[in-house]
C-alpha cells in the first residue's frame, strides 16, 4: 500500500470510529479476528447486566515480539503496544489511534512476509 492510499484508509478509519464506535469497533474485531486465528483475543462486555447486546470492550493482537492492544472506555479509544521478549513485557508505548492503526499494518505485512517465506520452503520441501 502506497504512503497515499493508506494515509486515506487510515483517515477513513479514524472517521468511521468517531461516527458510530461500536460498529468501528465490531468491524475491526471481525476482520482481525478472521484475518489472523490464534494471534487476536477480543474481549466483549453487555451494556447491562445479563441483558443487552456484547459490544467490544478490547482487542489485543499479538505479533513476533509486540503486542497491540485497544481499549474502548465509553467514547475514547486507548491504544498501545507491548514489546515483549518471551513472554515479558519490556516497554509499553501510548500510540494515537492513527499511528496504531499503521504500526499494526506494518508489523501484519512483515509477518505474513515471514510467514509467506516459510510456506514457500515447506512447499518446496515437499514437492522435492
Amino acid at each position: 500500500m502506497d504512503e497515499v492510499s493508506g494515509f486515506d484508509l487510515h483517515a477513513a478509519w479514524i472517521r468511521r470510529a468517531q461516527s458510530d464506535l461500536h460498529t468501528f469497533l465490531e468491524a475491526l474485531a471481525a476482520r482481525l479476528e478472521g484475518a489472523l486465528p490464534g494471534r487476536v483475543q477480543v474481549e466483549r462486555k453487555r451494556d447491562g447486566f445479563l441483558t443487552g447486546p456484547k459490544h467490544v470492550a478490547a482487542i489485543a493482537v499479538q505479533t513476533d515480539g509486540s503486542r497491540y492492544l485497544l481499549d474502548a472506555h465509553g467514547h475514547d479509544i486507548r491504544t498501545s503496544r507491548q514489546h515483549e521478549v518471551r513472554g515479558v513485557v519490556l516497554k509499553t508505548e501510548t500510540l494515537p489511534l492513527d499511528r496504531w492503526l499503521q504500526d499494526l499494518e506494518e508489523e501484519l505485512r512483515r509477518l505474513s512476509g515471514t510467514l509467506e517465506g516459510a510456506r514457500g520452503i515447506l512447499q518446496d520441501f515437499l514437492t522435492s
